[in-house]
């Protein structure tokens, strides 16, 4: 009957450290690990948003310098500028929303 009892002990002491273990990962680890994982991804989507709109601005800048040398009138330049910006927005909205998973709107 002894080895009975110690049988119990051991499977019940196993049960109750599992159980702790659980509520621990649970209450404490996993939502500390969830907000350094989150801290992390909106670090990184920082960065790729720079390193996004730096080429959009370079891109925008090199079309609109060549644009303008090709133009002949003011109207045409003012045009083609605003064609520009509208262009370098909505390839940044494009990106970003690529990276925060909204989905694509269509304009027509």
């Amino acid at each position: 009957m002894s080895i009975f009892w110690m049988f119990a002990t051991a499977i019940s002491s196993s049960l109750i450290t599992l159980i702790v273990v659980a509520f621990w990962g649970h209450f404490y680890f996993q939502p500390r690990l969830r907000n350094n994982l989150q801290q992390e991804l909106d670090e990184q989507v920082e960065n790729a948003a720079q390193v996004i709109s730096e080429r959009v601005e370079e891109g925008v800048r090199r079309g609109l310098v060549e644009g303008v040398r090709n133009l002949p009138s003011r109207e045409v330049l003012e045009g083609a500028s605003r064609s520009l910006a509208r262009t370098g927005a909505e390839l940044v909205s494009e990106r970003l929303g690529q990276i925060f998973g909204s989905p694509r709107k269509d304009r027509n």
